[in-house]
């Protein structure tokens, strides 16, 4: 199994990352899912040998409706609202991530454009950064799933997006991107356990203007969706990964 390339690989010149949420979520989860698992592909057809990745995150919500057997607690789910320096932060919210880099910023639109096509009404954007000015914060450890009792997880991950106002760095100990956005500073941050990502969200030093969680499917995972085989029981033992 092969994890999406997004997660251990360093980001090209230019990154574009958005965010889409759906109003009628169960009705559309599997088609969201389809194009999401997808828009490898379809990104590799229209970079042809420009080198470039595209990388695909579902929301909790997303993936409870994608995986039907009956979630267990503890697992991946929304994080809740919290207090950060006597600022409340609501909850992480988000549907699914799309995350392009390459060294065109212009393939990067090329790229997404076709994906909201594809969307059509039922996607809304709720979040685009342009990003460049990348740094990273760790070495990779940790941030693949390595010894789920569910083989179909392996070499996926999670990764949790954070926005700041103002430039200052935003340290971690877990892996993570961290990218100057105008004047903002952005972070992404991944590791195989959601609550350490959690953890790590309630101790940065000052409140986030938007906060999201989403699961990074390996490619093998990927393609099975795509093919409609996750709702045929290839993940009948995934609860671990899910919510409440």
């Amino acid at each position: 199994m092969q994890p999406q390339p997004g997660v251990l690989s360093a980001p090209k010149k230019h990154s574009l990352i958005q965010v889409y949420n759906f109003d009628d979520l169960p009705l559309v989860t599997m088609n969201v899912a389809r194009i999401g698992a997808q828009t490898p592909g379809m990104a590799s057809a229209i970079a042809g040998d420009e080198k470039h990745f595209a990388t695909v995150g579902f929301g909790p919500m997303t993936w409870i409706w994608l995986t039907p057997d009956k979630p267990v607690p503890g697992g991946f789910r929304i994080f809740d609202e919290t207090e950060i320096e006597g600022e409340d932060v609501p909850e992480t919210e988000g549907d699914i991530l799309l995350y392009f880099s390459s060294d065109h910023a212009d393939l990067n639109r090329e790229i997404a454009s076709q994906v909201r096509e594809l969307f059509g009404k039922d996607g809304e954007l709720v979040e685009e950064v342009v990003l460049e000015n990348f740094d990273r914060t760790n070495d990779k450890e940790n941030i693949l799933i390595d010894r789920s009792t569910n083989l179909d997880t392996e070499k996926s991950s999670f990764v949790f997006t954070q926005r700041f106002k103002g430039e200052e760095e935003i340290s971690s100990t877990l892996y993570q991107n961290s990218f100057l956005c105008e004047t903002d500073r952005y972070t992404m941050t991944f590791s195989n356990d959601p609550e350490q990502l959690e953890e790590h969200g309630d101790s940065v030093p000052h409140p986030p203007v938007s906060r999201r969680v989403f699961f990074i499917p390996s490619l093998d995972l990927l393609t099975s969706l795509r093919m409609g085989g996750i709702r045929m029981g290839s993940l009948a033992i995934n609860a671990k990964w899910k919510g409440h």
